[in-house]
């Protein structure tokens, strides 16, 4: 079920069909659930979720639904790829202009040259022979789409054995 889901939802973005239901959205409330949300699967695995609302502004106008995901998608990775107890840290920061939303890791990293491909559709990180990680390479490209749908950017900067920071970008 959760295939078929991933799949249609994946079909609807490439399609350009996502439909946006906008409203102001608190991005500070909207994440504090995602926190609320996550922190038993965090917890379970010895570590922490923690969230540094430091923006000035986090208003803007987007779907609650479709940003919601995105940070679900980024929390539960987070954990996912993540050998040891997951540290996982949510912060915001603003300007004048823009809302960044950073979610950073401990988790194993991602090699310099697959980083570029992680938000492809059906992409997964190359791990040789070890599959201990469920997923269908979805995720991603669903979190790039709803981002750019709402004119923003999504950056990831990680470093093998020492985690992954993304930042996503969203016009205020």
């Amino acid at each position: 079920g959760q295939l078929v889901e991933s799949v249609l939802q994946s079909a609807v973005l490439e399609s350009g069909a996502l439909q946006l239901r906008t409203a102001d959205v608190d991005m500070h409330a909207l994440l504090a659930e995602v926190v609320r949300t996550c922190t038993l699967q965090v917890t379970n695995r010895g570590g922490t979720l923690t969230l540094e609302p430091r923006a000035g502004l986090a208003h803007l106008r987007g779907d609650r639904t479709h940003l919601t995901n995105i940070f679900y998608n980024l929390v539960d990775n987070a954990v996912k790829y993540c050998s040891g107890p997951p540290q996982v840290r949510i912060s915001t920061r603003s300007d004048a202009k823009r809302l960044t939303i950073e979610v950073a890791d401990n988790g194993i990293g991602i090699p310099k040259n697959e980083q570029a491909k992680v938000f492809d559709r059906l992409y997964r990180v190359p791990t040789g022979n070890v599959h201990n990680v469920k997923g269908f390479g979805l995720g991603l490209s669903y979190v790039l789409a709803v981002v750019l749908k709402h004119n923003g950017t999504i950056s990831v900067n990680s470093e093998v054995n020492k985690g992954s920071t993304f930042n996503v970008h969203l016009p205020i």
